[in-house]
């Protein structure tokens, strides 16, 4: 035989011998899972539960049946839901406060407001009160000087001072 042959020859003996061994194993496995008693009481049949055939650690199981798990999940979400309302409520209250003290701002600056109207309307009301007098004393004034000079006088803004009022210069024509 080659060397080549041998090298082939011997590796095919090394796996038909692990093939071997494996398959004796599982077979003596097996013996013994048939041998045994499921009913006979044992630890680990506690922490165990029975998949088909095989048993699994309880552990690795779920802990919960999907029904807790759906209830416990929605008791989550119920308390995260909570929480937001409450956030939501808690700004909102914040908000509603502040539309108060905005409203109330707002009130003080209309009444502000009216009071400065109404000082207005006083004011206005005082400045037609002194144009109908400025305008009274500017034609009293012209009278007075017509009456001393006893002259005709072309333009009778001619004595008043000019910027005092500028409504005074229509009485020259009338």
């Amino acid at each position: 035989m080659s060397s080549l042959r041998k090298h082939i020859h011997k590796d095919y003996i090394r796996r038909t011998q692990a093939y071997n061994k494996k398959k004796q194993a599982l077979q003596k496995l097996k013996r013994k899972a048939a041998l045994r008693n499921p009913d006979e009481f044992y630890l680990k049949r506690i922490k165990t539960k029975k998949f088909g055939v095989f048993y699994k650690l309880k552990r690795r199981a779920n802990k919960y049946p999907e029904d807790d798990l759906e209830s416990i999940l929605l008791k989550k979400e119920i308390k995260e839901v909570d929480v937001e309302l409450e956030e939501v409520n808690r700004q909102l209250n914040e908000v509603n406060m502040e539309r108060k003290e905005v409203n109330l701002e707002l009130k003080e600056i209309n009444q502000e407001l009216e009071e400065v109207n109404l000082e207005l309307e006083e004011v206005n009301a005082d400045i037609e009160i002194m144009t109908r007098e400025a305008k009274e004393s500017r034609k009293l004034l012209y009278d007075m000087q017509k009456c001393k000079e006893n002259a005709t006088v072309e333009d009778p803004n001619q004595f008043i001072d000019d910027g005092v009022l500028t409504e005074t210069q229509e009485i020259g024509g009338s």
